[in-house]
């Protein structure tokens, strides 16, 4: 009888413990409730980097519809490229520069990408938006913030602008160019 009371116990443990595992691990607060991030975090001036931004779904009930990211104005960047995701439909802004930048495939830039706004186009994976950018080179700067406006189907916008607080804009840091870099378009 011992044993039987012993199992029927170790059943309720091992279900009470899967019970909180699957709570932890599916409750939205703890999967969604997060900043809009980066990959990598930091790269070198003058390099070409690809650059993941995921974006949280926040709001119970309805989806993201559009993401816009804002590249930094006083920091052009000479080429900007979206990378292909399922789902989404990339749309790119730009302007013309008063002084061109020297680029990774050419060396007197004029036209640059001034923001990315990827339309969702049908089903995409479920959880956070994961789209990149591969661009380059990076400026001389030592960080880039990306200004991220996320609206969602009920026309809710919600603007990853701030530098504290609830909704940080993600930045890149960026690092001094590695010795003996050749440098953009040499």
């Amino acid at each position: 009888m011992a044993s039987t009371y012993g199992g029927g116990r170790r059943r309720r443990i091992v279900a009470a413990t899967a019970v909180t595992a699957a709570g932890l691990l599916l409750w939205p607060g703890t999967a969604y409730a997060a900043d809009v991030t980066t990959t990598p975090t930091e790269a070198r001036q003058g390099d070409a980097v690809r650059l993941e931004f995921s974006v949280p779904e926040e709001r119970a009930g309805t989806k993201t519809n559009q993401i816009e990211v804002r590249l930094p104005a006083d920091a052009p960047i000479a080429e900007v490229y979206p990378m292909s995701v399922n789902g989404w439909a990339p749309r790119i802004s730009s302007r013309t520069l008063d002084k061109p930048v020297a680029g990774i495939h050419s060396s007197g830039v004029t036209t640059v990408t001034t923001a990315v706004t990827w339309v969702r186009v049908g089903a995409s994976d479920p959880g956070p938006a994961r789209l990149a950018l591969s661009m380059g080179p990076m400026p001389q700067a030592e960080r880039l913030t990306f200004e991220v406006v996320q609206t969602y189907a009920d026309g809710t916008v919600v603007r990853w602008a701030d530098a504290t607080g609830p909704h940080r804009a993600p930045a890149l840091t960026l690092l001094p160019a590695a010795p003996g870099a050749a440098g953009p378009a040499a």
